[in-house]
């Protein structure tokens, strides 16, 4: 209520003010409008024909379904390992226990919408003296009072419902670090699986280099070639050596990636993960992955960055009611039933019933509750643009990794035909070269081209396992099947599906 307002009803009488109330609380039934973002264009995101998968209603895509995704991969020691991270990785119980704060705010707000009852009781003494004497007297007291709030501007039930949408985002935040965790083991996983499979491409190209080391070696000592031809196969020996060794700290960095998203402390010391999970590791290889898979358009609804996004929203709208209901008056009920006796058996004997009605009109604050409905409005408008903003980066993150997925599929076909010619021309020049035709410069050359695109079709392999395990996080819901440890307190809250359309 603005100064002049405030003025007038300070003059008037008794019976223009109370007209002037009557007007405000009418005024004051009408809701708030709450604000909704305008539905955005969202294209449908198929695949490019040419790369289309048959895995269009793979369950691993579907928003709803039970099945987690990296199940899809068939790895059964992996999914032991993601369910093990999901239970004890500390950052997801951090988010479980954020949960658990955020129902609990919930509990609180939501306590409004019930009376309150409270019982006393106490005893007292008093003590008075005289010249004569001294007497003390006692006194029991008891009673039961209660106090409950009408809700005639909604702003108890706005609370509530505030508090229930805010828990909901949290809810959604944890299946997004639940999702993020999943992914985080699995890129782990198979980064380890890359690294050794590397380190066995190395090792058999260094046997090949090794078996033409000698024979340069010995059609040198019958001065058929110069010691220069010798040091250039040791030099592609030495490179090949060098290569091992980061492939082998790249794999020790992998292990440690798995410690941290698993949870496992003790993976973090020199002997490195359990021989167990060591002998898993090394028997696991790529999955086969075909064509790039379309993508239902309600599993981005289901995201749980974009759910979080859109229960922020609900939850600032719900916000802004709080905020104009608090600038109407308030009225109370509230009962009290109490006794007081010198003695405690005698203080049910005596007791004293009152019930009030209190109303509460805001007059003059300083502008401070207006100023409040402006910021949540404020706030309600960037919600908006947030879920818009957050829904558009996930059409943007499922598309690139739909692009990205098929320009590698291209690039693995172009390797491997290059890998088909460069063989050929090692083979020849391999034949050409033991009978003096070319000299050993272009003989190596033609082993490096061998070499480097061997190296280069594996690591294109395994940027389209990471694309793949990019596409299904994007398209994730992250209310997988393994429950958290603490299962009484952060079971996942009802989502309410069908809001976002």
């Amino acid at each position: 209520m603005d100064t002049l307002q405030t003025y007038r009803l300070r003059s008037a009488g008794p019976r223009q003010l109370a007209i002037a109330i009557c007007a405000l609380m009418a005024t004051a039934c009408s809701s708030v409008a709450t604000v909704q973002p305008e539905p955005l264009a969202i294209p449908e995101l198929e695949a490019t024909p040419a790369h289309t998968s048959a895995i269009q209603d793979d369950p691993a895509l579907d928003p709803v379904g039970t099945v987690n995704w990296w199940q899809q991969f068939s790895n059964p020691a992996l999914d032991q390992l993601v369910a093990q991270g999901l239970n004890d990785n500390y950052s997801l119980q951090a988010a479980w226990e954020r949960l658990a704060a955020s129902r609990a705010v919930a509990e609180q707000q939501a306590s409004g919408r019930y009376p309150t009852l409270n019982v006393s009781a106490g005893r007292s003494r008093r003590w008075q003296e005289s010249s004569a004497s001294a007497t003390t007297s006692d006194s029991w007291s008891a009673g039961l009072s209660t106090e409950y709030e009408l809700d005639f501007w909604g702003r108890v039930s706005a609370l509530d419902k505030q508090g229930l949408l805010t828990a909901q985002a949290t809810e959604a935040a944890g299946r997004t670090q639940a999702n993020t965790t999943a992914n985080g083991i699995v890129q782990a996983w198979y980064g380890w699986v890359y690294q050794q499979q590397l380190i066995d491409l190395l090792e058999q190209q260094t046997l090949r280099v090794e078996q033409s080391l000698k024979a340069t070696e010995s059609r040198f000592r019958r001065g058929l070639v110069v010691r220069a031809d010798v040091w250039q196969q040791q030099q592609l020996l030495e490179s090949l050596s060098a290569d091992i060794s980061e492939a082998r700290r790249q794999q020790q960095l992998q292990s440690q990636q798995l410690a941290v998203w698993s949870g496992q402390s003790r993976w973090l010391s020199l002997d490195g993960v359990d021989a167990e999970v060591l002998e898993a590791l090394s028997n696991s290889t790529f999955p086969t992955i075909d064509g790039v898979p379309d993508v239902p358009l309600r599993a981005l609804k289901d995201r749980p960055d974009v759910q979080q996004a859109w229960f922020a929203l609900q939850a600032n709208n719900a916000g802004l009611a709080v905020a104009v209901a608090n600038r109407y008056p308030r009225l109370t009920l509230s009962a009290s039933y109490s006794g007081s006796a010198p003695q405690w058996q005698d203080v049910f004997d005596n007791w004293i019933a009152n019930l009030a009605g209190n109303l509460v009109l805001p007059l003059l604050d300083g502008g401070s509750r207006k100023a409040t409905v402006r910021q949540r409005e404020a706030q309600v408008r960037e919600a908006v643009a947030s879920y818009q903003q957050t829904l558009l980066e996930a059409i943007r993150e499922v598309r690139a990794a739909q692009t990205n997925e098929a320009g590698i599929l291209q690039q693995i076909h172009s390797l491997e035909n290059r890998l088909d010619l460069a063989r050929k021309t090692e083979a020849n020049q391999q034949s050409r070269y033991l009978r003096g035709v070319v000299n050993l410069l272009q003989l190596i050359t033609a082993q490096r081209s061998v070499l480097t695109l061997e190296q280069q079709l594996l690591a294109a392999r395994w940027q389209q396992l990471q694309r793949r395990i990019q596409l299904f996080k994007a398209v994730s819901h992250g209310n997988f099947e393994v429950v958290p440890p603490a299962a009484t307190s952060t079971q996942p809250l009802s989502v309410q599906k069908g809001n976002q359309a």
